[in-house]
């Protein structure tokens, strides 16, 4: 398992624990967390992609607040061979859609909202 692999599963990790808030940036699309120094983005770049829907991409910022490593999960530019993007494998992808719909839910504080919709549905 190399480095990004367990950056994946500690964000999936924390988040589901309650560890991890996530915020909604300007973009609808995107959210963002803070891990001491170091920020996270996921976004969907569906309605930017060519092949439809369901498409998510991980940004990882350093302390600088420069883009150090992004992870999409399908290749935006060139072929692999001569991209140097690194293109997601099918469980990062996988992980990535996971990813963003528990960031969207937490930012978006889904359960809240669910609960009063429950209780006003009751009534």
């Amino acid at each position: 398992m190399n480095d990004l692999d367990k950056a994946l599963d500690g964000l999936m990790r924390r988040t589901t624990d309650g560890k991890l808030q996530w915020v909604r940036s300007v973009a609808s699309n995107e959210f963002v967390a803070s891990i001491d120094s170091i920020s996270v983005i996921i976004r969907d770049t569906s309605e930017r992609s060519v092949f439809g829907s369901g498409h998510h991409q991980l940004a990882i910022l350093g302390d600088s607040g420069d883009v150090v490593e992004v992870l999409p999960d399908f290749f935006t530019f060139g072929s692999p061979e001569t991209s140097d993007v690194r293109r997601a494998t099918p469980e990062q992808a996988r992980q990535l859609a996971q990813l963003y719909n528990m960031a969207r839910r937490s930012a978006l504080n889904t359960e809240a909202t669910l609960g009063k919709l429950v209780k006003a549905l009751e009534s």
